[in-house]
Order: C-alpha cells, then structure tokens, then sequence
C-alpha cells in the first residue's frame, strides 16, 4: 500500500455502476468520518483506475485530504468486474435485487475472463462447416469450464449453480433494460420497483416507449414502493395493448407467407461477416490493439460461436 497523497485517478463508468450508490444519510456520516479521522480505508485501484472507494475518492478530492491506494493485479476488464461484483456481495446493505444482479454479472464476467486469458484453450470449442459438424469434445470442455464456474459462485453464495445461471439472465436483461431506458434499473436495484425475475425479462424486451409507459403508470400508483402484483400489472398493460395494435392489421394486408425468407436473408449475410473476419485477421496486428478492443472482440466471436452452435443443432435435430 502506498503512502497517502493526493494524486489524480480514472473513473471507469461500468465498474462505478456496480457499486451500490450511498444514500444521502450514509453519504454525509462517511463525509463527516473522513474530515474528522482522515480517509482510513485505502481507494482499490488498477492501472490507476478506481475499481473500490469512489465514495471515498470524490470526499478526499474535494476536501484535498490524503488517501493511501492499494493496486489491483486484474488480467482484463472482465476480471476486474467479476472481484467488484464479489466484493460488493460481501456487503451486508445491498438489496436482493442488487444481490441476484451481481451474482448474475460475476458469472458472466468470470466466465468471459476465462476466454480472454486463455483464447485457444479449453473455454474455446470451433464450429466445423463440413457435414455441419461440430467438435463435441470442445463443446463439452466448454460446458465443464461453465459449470465449474457457476459451481464456485453457487458455493460462495449458499445457492444453487442453477439458480447463478438464472441470475445470469436476470442481469443480462436489467443491462438490456438500462441501454433502454436508464431511469428504471435503479430503482429495480434497489427495490423500490419490485419486479419478479420473468417479468424483467419480459420488460426488458419492451420497446424504450412500452418501457416508458410502464413506468408511467407505475408512477400513477403513487407509492414509495411498488409491490410484484403492481408492476406485474404495469406490464402486462403495456404488453397487451401493444398486441391489440399488432392484430388491428387485417390479414389481407399481410404479405404472402415465406418460409425460407429469414434462411435466405442469414445466407446472404454471413459471407460478408467473413470476409470482416478475414481482412481483420490477415491487416490487422493483433498484438497491438487495445485492451478494450480486444475484449469487445473476444465477447462477441464467442456469443457468435454460441449462436452458430445453437442453430448448427437446431438444424441437425430437424
């Protein structure tokens, strides 16, 4: 640990909205604490970006107090994540929202680690296109690295390793539900909208208008807090009205049925992926590319592997 100074540090917004906001009361006491004792608690950091202690970073910097800084040895971002989610769920002040949401992110984040710390190894499996073949070996490798990392985060958590990959889905969904609409995952988090587990997923496939809508009439209840059978209702609203405007469409106006339009549209795009794909790796050095592209790279190949397995299967069952 360093010595206490004030030096300047990097805020990284996806790590920051991992930890749970103070409210006004605690904020202020941690204020108070901090001008009358100085900063106790070092600010964890990893190549000089804040990863715990913004609270505490912000009070120091404002007041020009000393703070001492413990670094972080992380692999990527996603390692970074996967600590901030676990640490903060040793907090005993998050709500069961909160907790269910990092549970959910830990999982994704560790498992992404996986694949970026080891692209070739056992986390990869390859897609063959002869006979729509696939290397089962390395599929069921990837399944086992899977569940042994849902394993682990069940174990820590006294939950199941079904229930981490639910919670999976529920964080997958409030992130989707966030680029659509930021104002309401707050206060899903923090329980102030209570939202059973299906019905975010639900919510989260609305439109940015549906979404508003629902919030809208939530609104209208005029409670502090909204209870599962209120939002429930909420949603259910929006979506049925918005099926009712989608059967307001006669059947004549529809166009004529084609089974293999999707199939032929798919076929027709791929070839240009590829040839992204090639160009990439046959112009770009690799090496030198950043963190972060590198990561954004990495996550979207293996969801499109997984979605290429998907249909690959799907094909071969029919």
């Amino acid at each position: 640990m360093d010595e206490k100074s004030l030096r300047p540090l990097k805020i990284e917004p996806q790590f920051k909205n991992l930890i749970r906001p103070l409210q006004r009361k605690e904020y202020v006491q941690l204020e108070q604490n901090i001008l009358s004792d100085g900063c106790r608690d070092p600010i964890i950091i990893w190549n000089e970006v804040i990863v715990d202690g913004h609270n505490r970073y912000e009070i120091c910097m404002r007041h020009q107090i000393p703070f001492a800084v413990v670094e972080m040895d992380f692999s990527c971002e996603a390692e970074a994540i996967a600590w901030i989610c676990a640490n903060q769920l040793g907090r005993r002040n998050i709500s069961e929202e909160t907790r269910k949401f990092l549970i959910g992110k830990q999982f994704e984040a560790e498992k992404l680690a996986g694949v970026i710390k080891n692209p070739n190894g056992n986390n990869q499996y390859r897609v063959y296109d002869e006979a729509l073949d696939i290397d089962l070996q390395e599929r069921d490798k990837e399944i086992h690295s899977r569940s042994k990392t849902a394993e682990k985060i069940a174990k820590d958590n006294n939950i199941s390793k079904g229930t981490v990959e639910k919670y999976a889905i529920y964080a997958r969904a409030l992130e989707t539900l966030a680029k659509k609409d930021s104002t309401i995952v707050p206060k899903i988090l923090s329980g102030q909208y209570k939202i059973a587990h299906k019905n975010v997923v639900e919510l989260s496939k609305l439109s940015p208008q549906e979404i508003r809508k629902v919030e809208r009439r939530i609104k209208k209840m005029q409670q502090p807090f909204i209870q599962y059978n209120q939002s429930r209702s909420a949603i259910n609203e929006v979506s049925e009205s918005t099926k009712d405007a989608v059967a307001v469409t006669s059947i004549k106006d529809m166009p004529a049925f084609d089974p293999d339009a999707d199939i032929n549209v798919l076929t027709l795009t791929i070839p240009s992926w590829s040839s992204s794909i090639d160009r990439v790796r046959n112009q770009t050095d690799l090496s030198i590319i950043s963190i972060r592209a590198r990561e954004g790279l990495v996550k979207q190949l293996h969801s499109l592997i997984d979605h290429v397995s998907d249909l690959l299967g799907a094909i071969k069952e029919d």
